[in-house]
């Protein structure tokens, strides 16, 4: 790292060069540098503002750690403010090493750079994810057109498809890498963090205007609009891409053709595939019938097609929550227009008809989000005439709509009903592109950042949610941690045989004392009171001789005042500790005689019982505005080892940050959570929801009976116009009429 002597910033050298730069165009390298010095320039003109809200925010505080916090967090910003810059310089350089390069070059670095998504998290890391992601999400809502412009042609000037959230998270990583690599790290990177937060569109917005008008300056896809036909046309410019979308959609669409239009067969019975037309490519011509047509005759079946479903478009009724729509394109398949349609128009209405009958199907669709999305039949179905790369790409505006939606309904309960906010945003759309939807698609790829602008926001609401019931899972699993060291290291000693008294207070006071200890952290309290534990065993064990019980006499009294002291830091009872002491006194005073110590407390061996069949408990924990639900097996029972559980438990293991799950409630009907946090010691699972303000901690041994069960599911997290698809093929390959090469193919 170089630490510049003057306002200039200087760029590594070791970047500068290279054999991977120099191999890519001239125009990304300028954008990628014109972009690292105009992010420094704007925070060279925030670092005095932050340090003056800092001193601001120091000066209003009553507490002292927090105004420590906020003057020290200012110093250390006023000593490194250079350091900051060139650091901020360096990480955006390095940052786009991995991820602005060639597509081919990109995917072997992403897959060696980027860690695997962690499922054990600790709090601290989750705070500052989380501000990152904040700074990210606040660029996309404000920046959202130059983001989609300036994104779409780095994409295009790396050779890569994919743009969405490649800017502003690149912005946001760079900053918080620029803090750690400065040395600004814990409490004081998180305040920084959120600062920054404040000020990112005012200061960095401008950054990605101009980088936006720079690439479009120089002729990066000039012509660039926000709808998918336009994007398509500028892929087009890579031969060797298009051609392989161009295969995947012929494939695929030639699967479902044989659910919908299975083959004839010659007069011997042997199965004969069906003429299809092709284009001078070689792939099929949309609109062509079987018996051919010339283009003009095709230009006006396509109007006469899309006139017809834009008349049924507009009279398709509102939805009902309880009353499911029926299938419309087989209506429309049925009625004169229907029969009249060219040999793949026709089909193409019978895939899209029989997609949405799996749709209908769908058992993990709640009703009434299945209602909302039965009025999108006409509108997809004019996608998929206009663009059969619909039925692979998955990029395509109305794919990536479909599966915002399929996101949206996961968070939806079965009981959805219209006044759940996420209903009435899936209904806006829909009621939208019943209205406005003709034949542009750039529709879809507004609603699709509509819809995404909302699932964050309701996300970075279970976040917060999390946020806040995370310290509290953290003290009841210390608590628990604590009670396990403590019952194992008396267990040694319990094992042995002791009068009724001591048990006693060892498997009561005693115990509690070094939970307490073990939460605290204190070693020497936690040695002094083992070491009281070896002594008070010692002493009420029988003493042969004169030398011995005299040794044991001189050491009562500091034993005495140790298991005072503990009692008294317990506080307990006055009555309790008199029937201690007293119980204590007597066994001392027998040992000390030389009389025999009386009966010791033994456990009888009784035969191995069976095991306790898995009971599940639960408690409530209210602290302020935050309501946990703690979910857990009951001490003493265990879940019994079976095939089933063994399933249960993969299923738990495997979940990670942003699954959602359903559990059963006799009471209000089936509840959704969604995982928000792992935590690092136990694994236990804390679930919340942006609709209630509750929040729930489930040990993993209990979530995995909870689903043994059939108390808890886990939602699918596939599309589900994917899980549409999949069934189709799945039912092509029982009747023995698909490739499983290309079913494979559609899969990846």
């Amino acid at each position: 790292m170089l630490v510049p002597v003057d306002n200039v910033i200087r760029f590594p050298e070791a970047t500068r060069g290279s054999t991977t730069e120099l191999d890519r165009p001239q125009t990304l390298v300028k954008a990628r540098d014109l972009m690292a010095q105009k992010l420094c320039d704007a925070l060279r003109s925030l670092l005095p503002r932050l340090e003056e809200e800092l001193l601001a925010r120091g000066d209003a505080s009553t507490g002292r750690l927090q105004r420590e916090l906020y003057y020290g967090t200012r110093d250390v910003l006023h000593e490194k403010a250079q350091l900051l810059e060139s650091c901020l310089a360096s990480a955006w350089l390095k940052l786009c090493e991995s991820w602005l390069q060639p597509a081919d070059k990109a995917k072997a670095s992403r897959a060696i750079s980027e860690p695997t998504e962690l499922q054990l998290l600790d709090f601290g890391a989750m705070d500052q994810e989380l501000a990152v992601k904040a700074i990210a999400s606040r660029l996309q809502s404000a920046c959202d057109e130059d983001l989609f412009g300036a994104g779409h042609r780095l994409a295009f000037l790396c050779g890569q498809t994919e743009s969405q959230g490649l800017i502003e998270d690149l912005i946001a990583q760079a900053l918080d890498k620029a803090l750690v690599d400065a040395g600004v790290v814990g409490m004081a990177q998180l305040e920084l963090l959120h600062a920054m937060e404040n000020h990112a569109v005012d200061l960095f917005g401008p950054t990605i205007h101009d980088l936006n008008l720079f690439l479009a300056g120089r002729g990066v896809l000039p012509k660039l609009r926000r709808s998918y036909s336009a994007s398509t046309a500028d892929k087009k410019q890579s031969n060797e891409k298009d051609t392989e979308n161009t295969t995947e959609s012929a494939d695929l669409f030639a699967l479902l053709q044989k659910l919908v239009a299975p083959p004839s067969t010659d007069g011997g019975g042997t199965a004969v595939a069906l003429p299809m037309p092709a284009t001078q490519s070689g792939g099929p011509a949309a609109g062509v019938s079987p018996q051919g047509g010339t283009p003009g005759q095709m230009a006006v079946a396509m109007e006469q097609v899309m006139a017809a479903l834009h008349t049924l478009q507009g009279a398709v009724p509102a939805p009902s929550a309880d009353v499911l729509m029926p299938n419309v394109l087989r209506d429309f398949r049925a009625s004169d227009t229907g029969q009249s349609l060219g040999y793949l128009q026709a089909v193409t209405v019978d895939i899209i008809a029989t997609l949405f009958d799996f749709i209908f199907d769908d058992a993990s669709v709640a009703d009434p989000i299945k209602a909302l999305v039965g009025r999108l039949q006409i509108p997809v179905l004019k996608v998929a005439m206009l663009d059969r790369t619909f039925f692979s790409s998955k990029a395509h505006p109305a794919r990536r709509l479909l599966d915002g939606i399929s996101r949206a309904a996961v968070r939806c309960g079965p009981q959805a009903g219209h006044d759940d906010p996420l209903y009435a945003r899936i209904a806006e759309i829909v009621e939208r592109l019943q209205n406005e939807f003709t034949q542009d698609t750039s529709l879809f790829d507004l609603l699709c950042v509509e819809l995404d602008a909302f699932l964050e926001g309701q996300e970075t609401a279970a976040d917060d949610r999390a946020v806040q019931a995370a310290p509290l899972v953290a003290e009841q699993e210390q608590r628990e941690l604590a009670a396990l060291a403590a019952d194992q290291v008396l267990a040694n000693w319990l094992a042995t045989p002791l009068p009724s008294a001591v048990t006693d207070l060892l498997n009561h006071e005693w115990r509690k004392l070094l939970i307490r200890h073990h939460l605290s952290g204190d070693d020497i309290a936690w040695g002094v009171a083992m070491s009281t534990v070896g002594e008070l065993v010692a002493s009420v064990q029988p003493q042969p001789d004169v030398q011995s019980r005299k040794r044991l006499a001189a050491r009562l009294p500091t034993l005495v005042r140790r298991i005072c002291e503990g009692l008294d830091k317990l506080h307990v009872t006055d009555d309790r500790r008199l029937a201690l002491t007293d119980q204590l006194f007597t066994l001392h005073a027998a040992v000390l005689r030389g009389a025999a110590p009386p009966a010791a407390s033994t456990r009888p061996i009784v035969p191995a019982a069976a095991p306790v069949p898995a009971q599940i408990a639960s408690e409530h924990i209210d602290c302020g505005e935050t309501h946990l639900e703690r979910v857990f097996l009951s001490p003493g029972t265990a879940p019994p080892r079976s095939e089933r559980s063994d399933h249960a438990q993969s299923l738990v293991e495997g979940l990670q940050r942003g699954d959602w799950l359903e559990f059963a409630n006799p009471e209000s009907g089936p509840v959704r959570y969604r995982l928000s946090w792992i935590s690092p010691q136990r694994g236990i699972l804390l679930l919340t929801n942006p609709q209630s303000p509750r929040a729930m901690s489930v040990s993993p041994d209990a979530l995995a009976v909870q689903i043994e069960r059939g108390e808890a599911t886990i939602l699918a997290a596939e599309p589900m116009f994917d899980r549409a698809v999949n069934r189709a093929l799945e039912t092509l390959k029982a009747g023995g009429r698909t490739d499983v090469r290309l079913t494979a193919h559609w899969r990846r």
